[in-house]
């Protein structure tokens, strides 16, 4: 054989060995994207229209290591200042916990026992939230609901986002169905998707709140349903609020006020999806505040909470309060928080500061009012608006 064909020939070689070892490394690094459950999805996807990127044909330019890499949002953890203001009234902002913070900054604006443990009730859904979105590829995916995931939530009186067994909900549906309804038929099957099962996706909560740095939380369900063992802090949970702001999907689904989920096979009528923070304000009530989105939450042993991100004067702000003895004392004591601390106006008078309606939406309501006037069903709710409001776990 002459030396010019032995030269192609380990030429020939020398390709097939350099071809599978490109073909090798490209397995290594797909194993890693596919087994990893740290990393969180870009904040670029679009919720509406999300599906699983092509991969790219492009060659490593260096050796791509198989361990994990934990990313972590921005977010700010509150930090207190010398001009923090300390509430140590009982009558002035009565919640047993609250916390006001610059979302740029983390500097701390005002605060009462932040840093103290307490139960977090739905807030905990903030979390789960952001565990779902980070752990889904393809937001089109669907989860089957079943009797055996629904019936328990029933006893335990949660509030539901109103899934009927055998349905399949994408999980698109079901993050909207958590936070706006405080659906928690909506976080145990985000858990079985993500997971397979609440235990398990509970344990990834609770590794996602030590990456974050938290500092007196743990997760004991995905709900937020009372347990001596589930806590938190209003420190924490407004880190948890300001982590899931800088993620595009989460932001945009705590900002949503209401969402329709169409009727299909199972579902025979649409389900609506309101928001519970919007059921208690507008957000423009306050001068130079718009709040823009967050989460509430209630049982019997965290009393009533809300937190909330709002834009004052073009900065962003994150508050949460705790432990307050109604719904609209809370939601008073927040608007006031962003207002008097934030925007240096006055706290929230419910005879003042009222949503400023233009003439499109009067004409909306009106024709609306009109139409439903004299009927039965309009008869039953202004007779049931004289009753008293019974309370419910939020959970």
């Amino acid at each position: 054989m002459s030396k010019k064909k032995r030269g192609i020939s380990m030429t020939s070689a020398g390709c097939f060995m350099a071809l599978a070892v490109l073909l090798a490394s490209g397995a290594v690094a797909y194993n890693w994207v596919e087994n990893s459950k740290v990393v969180p999805v870009s904040a670029a996807v679009n919720l509406e229209l999300a599906e699983e990127q092509e991969q790219t044909s492009e060659e490593p330019t260096e050796e791509i290591s198989t361990e994990p890499e934990i990313i972590l949002t921005d977010f700010k953890y509150p930090v207190k200042t010398e001009n923090s203001k300390e509430f140590d009234i009982e009558t002035e902002y009565p919640p047993r916990n609250l916390v006001l913070m610059d979302a740029d900054t983390g500097e701390i604006i005002a605060y009462k026992a932040n840093d103290e443990k307490m139960f977090p009730a739905s807030l905990t859904k903030v979390m789960t939230l952001i565990v779902t979105v980070e752990n889904t590829k393809n937001f089109k995916d669907t989860v089957e609901m079943t009797s055996e995931m629904i019936e328990p939530l029933f006893a335990d009186d949660a509030s539901l986002a109103g899934f009927p067994a055998g349905d399949k909900p994408t999980i698109e549906e079901i993050l909207y169905g958590m936070i706006l309804p405080s659906g928690a038929d909506a976080t145990v099957a985000a858990a079985k998707y993500v997971a397979g099962s609440e235990k398990a996706f509970v344990k990834l909560m609770n590794e996602k709140a030590e990456q974050m740095g938290l500092k007196n939380t743990h997760f004991m369900n995905t709900s937020g349903l009372h347990d001596e063992n589930h806590y938190s802090t209003a420190d924490d949970m407004a880190a948890i609020l300001s982590y899931a702001y800088n993620n595009e999907i989460c932001r945009k689904i705590l900002s949503t006020d209401e969402y329709v989920i169409p009727v299909n096979k199972v579902r025979e009528e649409e389900i609506y999806l309101q928001a519970t923070l919007f059921k208690r304000m507008y957000g423009d009530e306050m001068p130079n505040v718009l709040v823009k989105g967050g989460k509430t939450g209630y049982t019997d042993e965290a009393m009533h909470c809300v937190e909330a991100f709002a834009d004052v004067k073009g900065k962003t702000y994150i508050g949460v309060v705790c432990g307050s003895t109604s719904r609209w004392s809370s939601t008073g004591d927040l608007l006031s928080l962003f207002s008097v601390y934030c925007a240096d106006g006055e706290p929230y008078n419910e005879a003042v500061n009222v949503h400023v309606e233009d003439d499109e939406d009067i004409q909306e309501e009106t024709a609306e009012e009109e139409s439903s006037e004299n009927t039965e069903e309009n008869n039953e709710e202004e007779s049931s608006e004289n009753t008293e409001e019974s309370e419910s776990q939020e959970n």
